[in-house]
């Protein structure tokens, strides 16, 4: 069997999709749906991290999962790295 890094969480996600996908609220089967996208990103993160899947092999599930806003919240991850690179920085020099 594949992935296990993660402990296979995957498989909880999916579960949980499984069961909001037929809930009688409207909101909460939208909410399934929505999750099956992050259940298929998390399966290609942990398959990616046992080294089943090539790496890069999760970006495209992962960016679907996220939507149309992936790159502006990936560059908003970037720049609080950055800034926590500076002031690690500013520690040892003047920046």
């Amino acid at each position: 069997m594949s992935g296990g890094s993660w402990d296979y969480l995957t498989y909880k996600i999916d579960d949980a999709a499984d069961r909001l996908e037929i809930e009688k609220d409207p909101l909460r089967r939208a909410f399934g749906k929505k999750m099956r996208l992050f259940a298929k990103a998390m399966h290609d993160i942990e398959w990616v991290d046992s080294m089943d899947m090539g790496e890069g092999d999760e970006i495209k599930a992962i960016q679907k999962a996220i939507g149309k806003d992936y790159k502006s919240l990936a560059l908003k991850e970037l720049i609080k790295e950055a800034k926590a690179i500076k002031e690690e920085l500013a520690k040892y020099c003047d920046v």
